[in-house]
């Protein structure tokens, strides 16, 4: 086999842009950040409760995680 194999993460970041440069936060912004992710974790571990045998579980948990990851890029950007 020529070349190196790729992890997963980096075949990952490729697709995804690359690595992303660290981001100076400030610390309003870490408690923001800190304070999104607490929330969209209980709205997901509801979502795991209400939606046990739902097949509708896998999409519900995947629009929290990006709707929360949207919000923690635009304070991060917001900081760049």
């Amino acid at each position: 086999m020529a070349g190196e194999l790729k992890s997963t993460l980096d075949i990952i970041m490729e697709r995804f842009g690359g690595k992303e440069e660290p981001v100076s936060l400030s610390e309003e912004q870490k408690k923001q950040i800190a304070e999104i992710r607490r929330i969209y974790q209980a709205r997901m571990a509801e979502a795991r409760i209400l939606l046990k045998d739902d097949e509708n579980l896998p999409r519900e948990l995947a629009r929290l995680e990006q709707e929360m990851e949207e919000k923690v890029q635009k304070i991060k950007s917001a900081g760049a």
